[in-house]
C-alpha cells in the first residue's frame, strides 16, 4: 500500500476528483483552505487580500499498482493547468488498521 498526497490549487478540484473517479479510488481525505507556495516558480496561495488563491490536499491510501496511473493523471492535469499548480507525493504505508 502507498499513501499519495496531492496538493493543488482549489480551482482544479473537479479535475482531481475526475482522476480519482476514473481509477475507482473511493477512499480519500480532502483538506480545504490549505496555504502554501511552490518551491520553484509558484505564486503564494495564502487566502489573503494580496494572495487570495488557496490550495486543497487529497490524501489517499491505494494499492501499489494504482500509483503510476494516478501519477500519470496528475501529470496530465499539470500539463493542462500548469499555472494552477499540482504536485503529488508518494510514500510507503507499513501498517493500517
Amino acid at each position: 500500500m502507498k499513501a499519495v498526497m496531492i496538493v493543488y490549487n482549489h480551482g482544479i478540484t473537479e479535475e482531481v476528483d475526475e482522476a480519482l473517479q476514473s481509477l475507482n479510488i473511493k477512499g480519500f481525505t480532502r483538506f480545504l483552505n490549505v496555504h502554501g507556495q511552490g518551491s520553484d516558480k509558484g505564486e503564494p496561495h495564502l487566502g489573503t487580500h494580496v494572495w487570495p488563491s488557496q490550495n486543497a490536499v487529497v490524501l489517499t491510501v491505494i494499492k501499489d499498482e494504482l500509483v503510476e496511473p494516478l501519477l500519470e493523471k496528475v501529470n496530465e492535469i499539470n500539463k493542462e493547468a500548469e499555472e494552477q499548480g499540482i504536485h503529488a507525493f508518494v510514500w510507503n504505508i507499513e501498517k493500517m488498521v
